[in-house]
């Protein structure tokens, strides 16, 4: 062996080790499986979905299908009485338990193209049960084609995946006697979505135990189409205000489709806000109100006034009923739901 063989293949093989550590580490964050962020690392679930994905899915919702539909949204009765107040050593000093009262939804008059409406729409997607369908707003974002919504509409929770025909429909009148009237705006499948980690990992499929709900929010972005965005067509999206104050008046949007209503239209309330959470629950407590939409309704905004302007402070999740009132939470929309946010 020549002088410094030794020596030389030592290094080639550290070199080689070196190299290899650095592709796989490239590898997982370009692939989305590794993030670094401010000095977090975190597991990121999303979804890319391929060109072929999105044109099957634009092609796949003929008003057939948009009918066979079923409202989305769980609904927990806490034994027929309040919910139980979380144990004093889990409650905020600041929070607010106390039951809102029930709020009659009311309908929103059709068509929905007036620009405070039109950024309201219904998502249809496909779970392994059927397709199902549910409500999201149009949210302002640097692609101009963002649209929120709530987690249980995108994904299965823990052991389960993505949905997929995932598509947007801005201001939908299910009345509509055209097409045109029916989608104004047209379909936005998904191409990229995205679910809040805590969901992902802990949500019960079955709709059994609902303690991640306090996560249950999650986003997609489309395609812009002919060099529009979805901004750009539909109108500005909503402002998102993350960790807003708790105690707000706020309106609710969504197109409720179980009993007594049928999903063809978009209804609204308006309600103030308290805290909501039951033992075990992770923090942060959800928002309260009172509203007796329904199943469908699931992920659309809840919009308040803070300062003069208008924002998203939420969106439907759970619905609440008891034996004296009929209420939904939504989720705080906190520092990890910005964090969602900002990795689309």
């Amino acid at each position: 062996m020549q002088p410094g063989s030794t020596h030389n293949k030592n290094l080639i093989i550290t070199m080689s080790v070196f190299a290899g550590v650095l592709v796989t580490l490239v590898g997982l964050v370009l692939s989305g499986t590794l993030a670094v962020e401010a000095g977090r690392t975190q597991a990121m679930n999303s979804k890319q979905y391929s060109d072929r994905d999105v044109e099957d899915t634009r092609g796949f919702w003929d008003q057939d299908r948009q009918d066979e539909a079923k409202p989305r949204g769980a609904e927990i009765s806490p034994d027929q009485q309040p919910p139980q107040l979380p144990d004093q050593e889990q409650q905020r000093p600041e929070a607010d338990y106390r039951q809102p009262p029930t709020i009659q939804a009311r309908r929103v008059t059709p068509p929905y193209t007036e620009p405070d409406t039109a950024i309201r729409g219904k998502i249809f997607f496909r779970t392994p049960e059927g397709v199902a369908e549910c409500s999201g707003t149009v949210v302002h974002h640097s692609t101009g084609n963002m649209v929120w919504t709530a987690a249980h509409c995108l994904h299965g929770g823990r052991d389960g995946d993505f949905y997929d025909r995932v598509t947007f429909v801005p201001a939908y009148n299910g009345a509509g006697r055209t097409p045109a009237e029916r989608e104004p705006y047209g379909r936005w499948p998904a191409r990229r979505i995205t679910v809040s980690n805590q969901w992902a990992q802990n949500a019960d499929p079955g709709g059994r135990d609902a303690s991640a709900s306090p996560f249950d929010y999650g986003a997609f972005i489309v395609d812009s189409r002919g060099g529009r965005t979805l901004e750009d067509t539909a109108g500005a999206g909503a402002d998102v205000l993350w960790n807003a104050p708790r105690h707000l008046r706020v309106q609710s949007f969504g197109y409720p489709g179980d009993t007594p209503y049928d999903g063809t239209a978009l209804y609204t309330c308006s309600s103030p806000t308290t805290d909501f959470r039951e033992d075990g629950w992770p923090q942060p407590d959800m928002l309260w109100m009172g509203c007796t939409m329904t199943g469908g309704s699931s992920g659309g905004g809840w919009f308040a006034e803070v300062d003069g302007r208008s924002y998203l402070v939420s969106n439907v999740s759970l619905g609440v009923t008891t034996r004296n009132s009929r209420t939904m939470t939504g989720p705080y929309l906190g520092d990890v739901a910005k964090d969602m946010y900002d990795s689309l």
